[in-house]
């Protein structure tokens, strides 16, 4: 069954126990997936703190944490800001009434597709950032710097493709999904 005719039939009040059942597990592997992605941003997190802070405390700072460095700053506390920000769901709103959960699934959509779109900026911001930070590096500084410059450039340009990629990818299929719950509320 395509999930047209799921919701459609959830709608329209025709749902079944195990088509309640799915919808539950769905939601279910969907917070154990949201739960896996908060861990490994949590030890990101811990690994950028412990990398920079080891090498600000010792005092063995290289051109590679110099260049890295002004990104971390920047980008932990804007992603955090996003990620503690956003709404919490429970698997007890998905087995409430069919308008509910629409509405709920609406919601999550258009925070998917904004979060997405920050993502997009991010990269392209990273990938601005390591052309202007290597212009500096080839017009001011030695060979370690330049690469350690290169190595941000590539690293930039290799962030960039996957999240274009991958945005791309989730972005078709979530407006499609949008659209058809949309088209169902009528809205």
């Amino acid at each position: 069954m395509k999930f047209d005719d799921l919701l459609k039939d959830a709608w329209q009040g025709q749902t079944h126990s195990a088509m309640q059942q799915d919808l539950t597990g769905r939601v279910r592997r969907r917070q154990l997936r949201l739960r896996l992605l908060r861990t490994l941003e949590v030890a990101l997190t811990v690994v950028a703190f412990l990398v920079f802070g080891q090498a600000l405390l010792s005092g063995q700072v290289d051109p590679a944490h110099w260049l890295l460095m002004p990104f971390f700053v920047v980008f932990l506390p804007m992603a955090w800001a996003v990620v503690l920000r956003a709404p919490r769901r429970h698997a007890t709103d998905a087995t409430g009434s069919a308008s509910t959960y629409a509405r709920l699934r609406l919601a999550q959509l258009r925070t998917g597709l904004r979060d997405l779109w920050l993502a997009r900026m991010t990269g392209w911001l990273l990938l601005a950032y390591a052309l202007v930070a290597n212009a500096g590096v080839w017009l001011l500084a030695g060979e370690a710097w330049r690469d350690a410059g290169l190595a941000l450039l590539a690293m930039a340009v290799a962030s960039l493709g996957a999240t274009l990629w991958l945005s791309r990818t989730l972005r078709q299929r979530w407006l499609r999904e949008y659209r058809a719950v949309q088209r169902l509320i009528g809205g």
